[in-house]
């Protein structure tokens, strides 16, 4: 029996669901609109640092150069039993720099716990003086206008601010850095898209802030505690969930806190692992469609070489495949344009094809092999 018709139906079915959720997202991309908020609001920016000596002067020195008041912010790095140099240096900033509140915590029981991350961030939480949390990383360059423009988004309503932190330090050079900065994007687009349509999919704790009662109202971590990460993502759910809070998209290239980009494969492998890893405790319609995507992409990825052998499938395939790539580039257009990254798109036939993949690997890989976390 012939399977191709059933084959091409399934494609084309699931390539117009596709295009029209991605088209979809994009419309709500362009609802996006500017904050009003001019209330200045105290802030705690929390940084936790395992072993970053390379980076942690670095990061204090933007977040001091903030055009932020100074009276009206503090920093708190939370030292995560560093084995190097990462908190005298952080001693350091703390003696040298008067003028703005730097202060020195250090977690405790870091083998006791499944998130030594979690454990630190909510050790300097929970200290915290500023009504809002600012989390980044300490591989993160926030620019000057960073709070001022983050603190905007907090209208009465809002409990939670999402950022872009696209990984392009120090700076853009191979296929691969243009691979890791287009998926950043992408996700980041998803991301912008879906939380102005009000129903926000996903997070980066490089880039995000949300009100210290928001934390305590959901029981900060604790309902995600035996996750080895999740300290945003799945933080998110836990507000979208559990509270009334509007969350909202800092869509304004001000708020952009560029990162460092990976510097090894095997860094690389263990995160995106580690990324796949929580897809299926997203809550029951976050998961329905991630599995309906990943089934998706494996009709793509499997259509693609059997095209080649089979000519009754090749023109679905063909258009599925077209289709897919010019949704995809409308999404990432508007995004790009909105936070002044339009150069990154140059990359963008390349990394369209080894996007398919891409995903079908990592998202399947994800629920098999055990990924590394950060030891060292």
């Amino acid at each position: 029996m012939d399977a191709s018709p059933v084959f091409n139906i399934l494609l084309i079915v699931s390539t117009a669901a596709y295009a029209a959720g991605i088209l979809f997202i994009a419309f709500g991309l362009l609802k996006l609109k500017p904050s009003q908020n001019k209330r200045l609001y105290d802030i705690s920016v929390v940084v936790a640092a395992r072993n970053e000596e390379k980076h942690i002067g670095d990061v204090l020195t933007a977040l001091i150069g903030q055009d932020y008041p100074k009276e009206r912010y503090e920093i708190i790095v939370v030292d995560d039993a560093s084995t190097d140099r990462t908190a005298q240096i952080v001693a350091q900033f703390e003696k040298d720099s008067p003028s703005t509140r730097i202060r020195l915590l250090h977690a405790k029981d870091r083998q006791r716990v499944a998130s030594p991350k979690k454990n630190a961030l909510h050790l300097g939480i929970s200290r915290a003086t500023g009504e809002i949390i600012a989390l980044t990383d300490a591989d993160c360059r926030p620019p000057a206008t960073w709070l001022r423009t983050l603190v905007a988004c907090f209208e009465p309503d809002v409990g939670l601010v999402i950022g872009f932190s696209p990984y392009e330090l120090p700076k853009l050079k191979s296929p691969f850095d243009y691979f890791l900065a287009l998926d950043a994007l992408a996700l980041a687009a998803i991301a912008a898209g879906t939380t102005a349509l009000g129903f926000p999919a996903t997070c980066n704790g490089r880039n995000l802030s949300y009100r210290k009662s928001v934390y305590q109202q959901v029981g900060g971590f604790d309902k995600i505690s035996r996750f080895v990460s999740g300290d945003d993502d799945l933080f998110l759910r836990l507000v979208v969930n559990r509270t009334s809070w509007r969350v909202h998209y800092a869509m304004d290239s001000r708020t952009v806190v560029p990162t460092y980009l990976l510097d090894s494969g095997a860094k690389f492998f263990h995160q995106r692992i580690r990324h796949a890893s929580k897809g299926f405790h997203y809550g029951i319609k976050m998961t329905f469609t991630l599995s309906a995507l990943f089934l998706y992409f494996v009709l793509l990825f499997l259509g693609l070489p059997a095209a080649l052998a089979i000519p009754a499938i090749s023109a679905a395939v063909i258009c599925s495949l077209l289709i897919k790539i010019f949704a995809d580039f409308i999404l990432l257009v508007i995004f790009a344009k909105r936070m002044d990254r339009l150069r990154y798109l140059k990359a963008y036939p390349l990394v369209a094809l080894f996007h398919i993949p891409y995903v079908v690997v990592f998202a399947a890989l994800g629920q098999l092999v055990r990924f590394h976390w950060k030891r060292s």
